[in-house]
């Protein structure tokens, strides 16, 4: 089953779900019996808050893409996105009541917006353990990639993620020495293949499509390729070989035949740059002011044992401008920390200063994270992008497993995707998602550090030394 035939499925399900939780949530408020009168009497008192919904959640299922394929089916990934996405439909659905003097109950709209998120959480729950219980059985879809680079690697890992797809990665060709890797039987690598021999495999393993990503020397060899293809049915698609098309957002153009791809701007409007820095604001003063708990006992304390609360490193912000970023003053991957500072720095307390670098505006609550001036000046002119906003408390990268240790390129591709797709809906999601991982983290590293938050801790440096490491972002 292709991709978009799963998010139509889904999204009929959450359609059919609004109209559940609507009638459900008036019989819970108005607690009548569970009867076909009363129940057709809850359909016809919900029909504005229905049809509303229905037609709200379809623009949000697809400006969110909410269908939890999208992704891989990763848990925090589709309840931050599910969250969001109630959130704005229960506003939506208060502004049209407002508008259209239509009265609702704030009772009744948190119960249908409590059982839409929970069921249809539950319900891509239901569709990730299904695709993966029956992943392997049957006839699965059986796809050879010829390449071996980044983007057929990167391929190969969506297929993994994506069982319900039921696709079987046979192998990977590659024109430019003409080798075969078969994952399943282990051949030997460098093996010449000639004409017949591509024919022979692409008959015995039975393949269905086969995949282009790599840039070939010999367009005759891939044009034959192709041709063999077409005479078995077998499916050809391509994926762009430069990895800039592959994280821009491109637009297909056909010029009699000739198919272009054109790349996307990806820069915000006047209004969505005076919107974000608006929503900056307002939310980093709330979290700030909500934080100061956890903050000032952190300060206070650092200023007593180190005489300074926070230290600031220089960073390269929008178009490369230097400033610095705050946070406090606790060193990552010291050998010799207290236990106050480890918990510090797992519940990434240390990094809530930053919030005023948000306020100050240099900085977003979501976007790239800030790097040096050394590593800005080893940027690629694809790599500069990141330079296009402004930096980042948090971004797409960071929600991804990515810290400041790894590699510039690798963040950019995430960072770059970030700039193409923004949204205020995607700031809200990245922002809980975030929110997850933090707790997660803390817990995996306590867990596997068994006693790190133990006092005497200092007195092992080299155990705790890879520890506090982790948290660097």
């Amino acid at each position: 089953m292709n991709p978009r035939a799963i998010r139509h499925l889904i999204l009929a399900g959450d359609l059919g779900w609004i109209v559940v939780s609507a009638i459900a949530a008036y019989m819970i408020r108005t607690d009548a019996p569970w009867d076909a009168g009363h129940l057709q009497t809850a359909f016809r008192a919900s029909l504005f808050l229905i049809g509303i919904a229905l037609v709200a959640w379809w623009i949000i299922f697809e400006r969110l893409k909410l269908d939890g394929f999208y992704g891989g089916y990763q848990l925090p990934t589709m309840f931050s996105k599910l969250f969001t996405g109630v959130v704005c439909l229960v506003l939506l659905l208060a502004s049209a009541g407002f508008l259209l003097h239509h009265d609702g109950s704030r009772l009744l709209l948190f119960a249908f917006a409590a059982l839409l998120l929970g069921g249809a959480l539950a319900g891509r729950l239901a569709a990730r353990g299904l695709a993966r219980k029956f992943a392997g059985r049957g006839r699965r879809h059986r796809v050879l990639i010829l390449g071996a680079g980044k983007i057929a690697q990167e391929l190969a890992a969506r297929i993994q993620q994506h069982p319900e797809m039921r696709w079987e990665l046979i192998g990977f060709l590659f024109p430019s020495a003409c080798d075969f890797v078969d994952l399943t039987l282990q051949a030997e690598q460098n093996s010449q293949l000639n004409s017949l021999e591509i024919d022979s495999l692409l008959r015995n393993k039975s393949v269905d499509e086969v995949v282009l990503t790599a840039p070939v020397p010999d367009q005759g060899e891939v044009l034959n390729l192709v041709a063999n293809c077409r005479r078995r049915n077998i499916r050809v698609s391509v994926v762009p070989s430069h990895y800039q098309l592959y994280v821009n957002r491109p637009a297909l153009v056909d010029v009699d035949g000739l198919p272009l791809l054109r790349l996307g701007e990806g820069k915000l409007t006047v209004f969505q740059t005076i919107l974000k820095r608006t929503v900056d604001l307002i939310l980093s003063s709330v979290l700030l002011m909500a934080a100061s708990p956890l903050l000032l006992p952190g300060m206070l304390w650092l200023r007593m044992r180190k005489r300074r609360a926070l230290m600031s490193d220089l960073r390269c912000g929008r178009e490369g401008h230097e400033f610095r970023m705050y946070r406090l003053n606790s060193q990552r991957g010291a050998l010799r920390l207290s236990w106050f500072e480890q918990l510090l720095q797992m519940l990434s307390i240390t990094e809530l200063p930053q919030l005023w670098n948000v306020i100050r505006g240099d900085m977003s609550l979501v976007g790239p994270r800030p790097e040096i001036q050394e590593r800005v000046k080893r940027y690629s002119d694809w790599q500069r992008q990141r330079l296009s906003c402004k930096p980042g408390v948090t971004g797409l990268a960071q929600v991804h497993g990515l810290r400041e240790e790894s590699a510039s390129e690798e963040k950019a591709y995430y960072d770059l995707r970030y700039i193409q797709d923004w949204s205020l809906l995607t700031d809200f999601s990245l922002i809980l998602q975030t929110m997850w991982t933090i707790p997660q983290r803390f817990f995996s590293t306590a867990g596997s550090a068994g006693p790190a938050l133990a006092p005497n801790l200092a007195d092992r440096p080299n155990e705790f030394a890879e520890l506090v490491h982790a948290d660097r972002s």
